[in-house]
């Protein structure tokens, strides 16, 4: 007779490659994915069962008991639970570091599953619409919220989640229950088990579009590819796609690079889904998110919308995955566990046999190299919904037309023109700040932070200089300290481009979109609803411009400097930067009115820069696909890194050369072990840092031998405060 296993084997949020053995008491019962509080050191924590086991290595006098279970049932499923060992083990990370980082983390710090109870949905009364007709409801706030809910405009009911998004504003339960007082709105409670229908759609698909939907394969892990053109639909694809697979009674997930730059989407999917949609991301109060995750995990949301962490989300009967902007670099993770969450998807599709759907305009080397091999599927948008293309990419060559302050004539001049016409100027400029560095012209001082391998920048109406490495912050000095010159404000950021604007067109509105100027909660929302409301206007900005936004105003987009990004050591700088310039372009000529693009280089004979074409991205980055191959570097080949940082950087380095020597004694036929060199940031925030570079045409060798030297480098004595991270597909170098 079957000995029934009394040894539980968890996992604990410990970076230790191990699982720690306890006896399970009479009376409990435990399966794989539960989660459990136990004794650990001279206290108790949380952990998560892994494996029962009827034997230990642990001697019986020795094997602690488990204190109790939170809940009778586990919190992750067998294929969630598979999927995290398999990227614990491909990324070389601990098990339950990346288990216990899976949970929400109010659950990881011990509190108890939330009660749920049906979130109340808002109707619009004919009342309400009398009201928005006649002008009885005056404010601002009341005619936004009436006119998201007016039969036609939105779904005839949303939860105040979706509301909110629609609408732009955070909206307290009191506001609509002082609506519904009014007689404005109704309040409905529905049955969890029978969600509001999706709201139907004003959309007639082209044929292209139904071409992506039908390439769709429900029931099988198969990764599709949908490359399409910036505004060629993307989003209503992905729409048709949850639609069907909803109706199958299956669950969507879909992932998006940061939400807060993203409001667009995450907007029509809510007001598309209506009750049905749970966020999920780290701008989340701790509860909101765990009240989130359970009714997700309870199959009462069935669509999950968040950034990378929510891929671990336990969806029961999950039926697609959509990674919206797959090329973003945000899915990667860069410290601790160091995974992508695009990658993951494609592995968490194949487990759980839904179908994962990769989109953008500019697709990874890696994802545009395998559809075009027949690894993934791959289906293509090359017009907008109207039959047009995005505008062609002129260049203004900065050698000839001087900027002054990063404008040249030529963009004034074309910016004079699309004002005139009363449409939008958007400008590109991805340096945030006023100046870039603060030097002496007389004796050549510059400005550096104390802590890194970095210069000062400058912000405007900020007395202190600050490193946008560490966060360090200095007294700005008016005079030089080693000559008492008056001290240079030299580069230029988007504080500066902003004030130079200003000058050139002062009766015109302007608004800057960077992470400066959405600092406090609810500023990203109301700038883009400012742009949104405004005809002729300029909006200067950093890379989130070319987030996803849609604004059919916008007739004229300048980039105002990316060279710096054609020269640069990294290894995906270059397809950076052309995907950086696409997806910018694609912001204009949305609207009726047609657009330009103007992209200011010293380089306009550079080889990528003549081969710009917005509306062939393939084609475009063809040479670079042709380069990598010539250096087996991705998708050519696999690379890997490892990091050692320590306080000073003599250690770093004997450590390094340490962990390298280990890797060459353990690599086989097939691997490279290149260095160990400084990185290009060698101190940041008081640590030194150097990097081995591993790299090889093969994954097998690659894994295998850092297997073999990481177990071999755990055994040596490492000095307190040295780390050593591994960063398997590392999405840079730097």
């Amino acid at each position: 007779m079957p000995v029934a296993p009394r040894i539980a084997r968890i996992a604990l949020d410990r970076p230790l490659d191990r699982l720690f053995d306890y006896r399970i008491p009479e009376g409990l019962s435990l399966t794989p994915g539960q989660r459990v509080r136990v004794p650990f050191g001279r206290g108790s924590t949380v952990g998560l069962v892994v494996d029962l086991a009827t034997t230990s290595d642990v001697p019986p006098a020795r094997l602690r008991a488990v204190n109790e279970a939170p809940e009778s049932e586990p919190l992750l499923s067998p294929r969630l639970l598979e999927l995290l060992r398999f990227g614990a083990r491909y990324y070389h990370h601990p098990l339950g570091e990346a288990l216990l980082g899976a949970l929400p983390p109010a659950l990881r710090h011990g509190d108890p599953l939330p009660a749920l109870t049906p979130e109340t949905l808002w109707r619009i009364t004919p009342e309400g619409t009398r009201a928005l007709a006649d002008g009885l409801a005056r404010g601002r706030r009341q005619q936004a919220v009436l006119r998201a809910l007016e039969p036609g405009h939105a779904a005839t009911a949303l939860d105040r989640a979706t509301l909110a998004a629609a609408t732009g504003l955070q909206l307290a339960p009191r506001e609509l229950r002082d609506y519904e007082g009014r007689g404005w709105l109704e309040a409905i409670t529905p049955d969890p088990k029978q969600p509001p229908p999706p709201t139907t759609s004003d959309h007639d698909l082209t044929p292209d579009q139904r071409a992506a939907v039908e390439a769709l394969t429900p029931g099988t892990g198969a990764p599709l590819l949908l490359e399409g053109v910036t505004g060629s639909g993307k989003t209503e694809v992905y729409l048709q796609m949850a639609d069907r697979v909803l109706a199958g009674g299956r669950a969507v997930l879909f992932l998006i690079p940061e939400i807060a730059l993203t409001p667009q989407l995450s907007t029509r999917i809510q007001q598309r889904f209506p009750g049905q949609v749970a966020l999920l991301h780290s701008g989340l109060a701790e509860g909101e998110r765990l009240r989130a995750w359970e009714a997700a995990r309870q199959g009462q949301r069935r669509i999950v919308v968040g950034t990378r962490s929510a891929l671990f989300t336990p969806l029961p009967d999950l039926g697609l995955i959509i990674v919206d902007e797959e090329h973003d670099s945000a899915f990667k993770q860069q410290d601790g566990f160091r995974y992508n969450a695009r990658d993951l998807a494609i592995k968490r599709g194949q487990l759980e046999q839904a179908p994962v759907v990769l989109g953008s305009a500019t697709p990874t080397l890696e994802s545009l190299h395998a559809a075009t091999t027949g690894r993934y599927a791959h289906a293509r948008l090359t017009t907008r919904p109207d039959g047009s293309r995005p505008p062609a990419v002129e260049t203004v060559d900065t050698r000839v037309h001087l900027p002054d302050e990063g404008l040249t004539a030529p963009l004034l001049d074309a910016m004079q023109q699309t004002l005139a016409a009363g449409h939008q100027c958007f400008l590109l400029l991805n340096r945030r700040g006023f100046a870039r560095v603060l030097a002496c012209d007389a004796c050549g001082w510059v400005a550096e932070c104390p802590d890194c391998d970095a210069r000062l920048t400058i912000h405007a109406h900020n007395p202190r200089a600050v490193c946008h490495l560490c966060g360090h912050q200095e007294p700005r000095p008016q005079r030089c300290p080693e000559c008492g010159e008056p001290l240079a404000q030299r580069g230029l950021g988007t504080q500066r481009l902003e004030q130079a604007l200003a000058r050139h067109f002062p009766t015109t509105p302007l608004i800057r979109l960077d992470r400066d100027s959405i600092r406090h909660k609810g500023a990203l929302e109301a700038a883009l609803d400012r742009i949104r409301q405004l005809d002729a206007a300029i909006v200067v900005g950093t890379q989130m411009l070319a987030k996803g936004h849609d604004f059919p105003q916008v007739g004229l987009v300048g980039v105002i400097d990316v060279d710096q990004g054609l020269f640069s050591v990294d290894l995906r700088a270059t397809e950076n930067t052309l995907q950086l310039i696409v997806q910018a372009a694609g912001r204009a000529g949305r609207g009726s009115g047609g657009g330009r693009v103007l992209l200011q280089t010293g380089h306009p004979d550079h080889p990528l820069i003549r081969g710009l074409d917005a509306a062939d991205y393939p084609a475009m980055v063809a040479p670079l696909l042709e380069e990598r191959a010539a250096a087996e570097m991705p998708p050519h080949g696999h690379l890997a890194l490892v990091r050692v940082e320590a306080g000073d950087a003599e250690t770093t380095h004997r450590h390094a050369e340490r962990i390298a020597t280990h890797l060459r004694s353990a690599a086989t036929e097939g691997l490279r072990v290149l260095g160990p060199a400084p990185a290009p940031r060698h101190r940041v925030n008081r640590r030194f840092r150097e990097q081995i570079l591993l790299q090889s045409t093969r994954r097998n060798p690659l894994h295998e031998g850092l297997a073999r030297a990481r177990h071999a480098w755990q055994a040596d004595d490492l000095p307190r405060g040295t780390r050593i991270a591994i960063d398997i597909d590392p999405v840079s170098l730097a």
